[in-house]
């Protein structure tokens, strides 16, 4: 079984791009909470919905599902990073009351590289317990829509006149 390689490449810069904006949007405090919570357990669900309501994604194996979740999550949460960490960072050197633990990180990172190598771990345990997440989401999505599939094909073939 070969999988789709520009496919896999499209669907990691997608996962990237909503990553960013996602990143975004954490900076608001209540909000990006919720927003990352949903983001770490449901974001591969819904990128393989997209991508299957547009016809841009066939037939695929509950592997398949489980290995684009995987690419999705881990891409996803660079992207995140990548985009929330600079702003965290700019919002709190511009503002002393804003307390955020990421942007003490790099904002003390400059005296020492034990701070940056703890957020570069942040990003590599967070990024790996995403893909993880987002691995399980991607197969069961797959999972629920070829359990659809063959309901459909039975209650055509129960209702086919003979």
């Amino acid at each position: 079984m070969k999988m789709n390689i520009t496919l896999l490449k499209q669907v990691s810069l997608l996962s990237v791009m909503i990553g960013m904006v996602v990143g975004l949007v954490s900076i608001i405090p209540v909000v990006g909470s919720l927003v990352f919570v949903l983001y770490f357990m449901l974001f591969s669900a819904s990128l393989i919905i997209y991508l299957k309501k547009n016809n841009i994604l066939g037939e695929i194996s509950i592997k398949e599902g489980a290995i684009f979740g995987a690419i999705t999550g881990i891409t996803s949460m660079i992207g995140l990073y990548c985009s929330y960490v600079p702003i965290a960072l700019i919002i709190s050197l511009l503002n002393n009351n804003y307390i955020n633990p990421v942007a003490t990180l790099v904002k003390y990172g400059f005296t020492s590289p034990l701070y940056l190598f703890t957020l570069l771990f942040l990003l590599f345990l967070a990024s790996l317990l995403c893909g993880l997440m987002n691995c399980f989401g991607g197969g069961v999505t797959v999972y629920i829509y070829e359990v659809l599939a063959n309901m459909q094909k039975e209650d055509n073939e129960k209702f086919t006149l003979r």
